[in-house]
């Protein structure tokens, strides 16, 4: 593992400017949060004060970053349709969004009436979610550009959308939404704090993001930072990600200790990554038809990496068996030709768990190998 230290970088949770790099992981390709893939050259740093893991932001990320929203296509996969989440509350599969509001209403009950923004609002599936649950709520969203403006106007209680910086938004909120929002901003605890005057005395300030880069403690550590009092914070309401609820602080919050994460850990995750895409070349170069399972992140990360050795995807998902992906059909577990090989690229726990359920006469199913620390 080399690590290189980023003396003119300063970390996005803490503000310390002592970023060490693993070098490592440029030489690793990528993918977009809207499942696309992307070539290699990302710079993945840790924070030695506070242990928060994060891309440099650099001029190359910023040019980067800029030509992905351009041509952002949120839930291509099932044309634009939400994504569902396996969960174990829901019983099975169910709308992520559909998981979030019911975790908000059992952690902070909602009132008769009110007023949600959801800040980053995409095409709406918070929205109409949040719409069927709280009728008589007024309902606001916020996002980059109005090429959404259309499609949110179908949603019942739907009021304005706001397009401009956040100081433009000219009034209260009782609940602010960020649902995988918040690992999209370059200044985090900027953004954060400039919401305090959005929630007013009693306004709530919801945050969901993925455990990818944040973790529980850094995630508390920014939005503390920003003047916020953590009311609920966990990681067991949806599988791989963060939830947390705040609302903003009537005192000046004092620092919070910071939760150290040895740089070893974050080391053997990128090692990891390369061991887990060769043992996928093993497999499908052995194999007579070979697939990976997942046509989210992780599943487009690996179908980018290794190329034509893959010629199918599995997924779960109704809405996207059936379509094409990457050039590439999905089907579903039962749909997938006998004799085939089908990798499940998530983290090996999970990946096992998937494997064991689906393995069957018809294919193999392989999981990744363990992360070494």
């Amino acid at each position: 593992m080399t690590v290189s230290v980023q003396s003119d970088c300063r970390c996005q949770v803490c503000g310390a400017g002592s970023l060490r790099e693993f070098s490592a992981f440029r030489t690793l390709p990528r993918v977009t949060s809207d499942a696309f893939c992307w070539p290699a050259g990302g710079r993945l740093s840790i924070c030695a004060e506070c242990g928060a893991v994060q891309k440099i932001v650099d001029a190359e990320w910023r040019n980067e970053i800029a030509e992905i929203y351009k041509h952002y296509k949120i839930y291509h996969q099932s044309a634009g349709a939400e994504q569902p989440i396996f969960s174990a509350r829901a019983g099975g599969p169910a709308p992520r969004s559909v998981l979030i509001a019911e975790f908000i209403d059992d952690a902070e009950p909602p009132g008769e009436t009110g007023a949600l923004l959801d800040f980053g609002c995409g095409n709406g599936a918070a929205l109409r979610t949040f719409s069927k649950r709280r009728p008589r709520w007024r309902l606001y969203g916020c996002e980059q550009s109005d090429a959404v403006r259309d499609q949110l106007k179908q949603i019942d209680n739907f009021v304005e959308l706001f397009t401009g910086e956040i100081s433009t938004i000219d009034r209260t909120f009782d609940l602010v939404t960020l649902i995988h929002s918040l690992e999209h901003v370059i200044e985090p605890a900027e953004l954060l704090s400039a919401m305090r005057r959005l929630l007013g005395d009693a306004g709530r300030l919801f945050i969901e993001v993925h455990l990818t880069h944040f973790t529980l403690e850094t995630l508390c550590r920014v939005t503390r930072r920003a003047g916020h009092e953590t009311l609920v914070g966990t990681a067991a309401a949806l599988p791989k990600e963060l939830s947390w609820i705040g609302k903003s602080a009537r005192r000046p919050m004092e620092a919070a200790a910071a939760a150290a994460i040895p740089a070893q850990a974050i080391g053997a995750q990128v090692a990891w990554l390369e061991a887990q895409l060769q043992d996928a070349r093993r497999i499908a170069h052995a194999s007579p038809k070979f697939g990976i399972f997942g046509t989210s992140i992780s599943g487009t990360w690996m179908a980018g990496a290794l190329g034509d050795v893959v010629t199918f995807f599995v997924d779960e998902d109704p809405g996207r068996v059936g379509r094409e992906h990457m050039g590439r059909r999905i089907v579903a577990p039962e749909g997938v030709t006998a004799a085939s090989d089908v990798y499940v690229p998530l983290a090996p726990r999970v990946a096992s768990a998937v494997a064991a359920r689906l393995q069957g006469a018809r294919a193999r199913y392989h999981a990744p190998p363990d992360i070494s620390s």
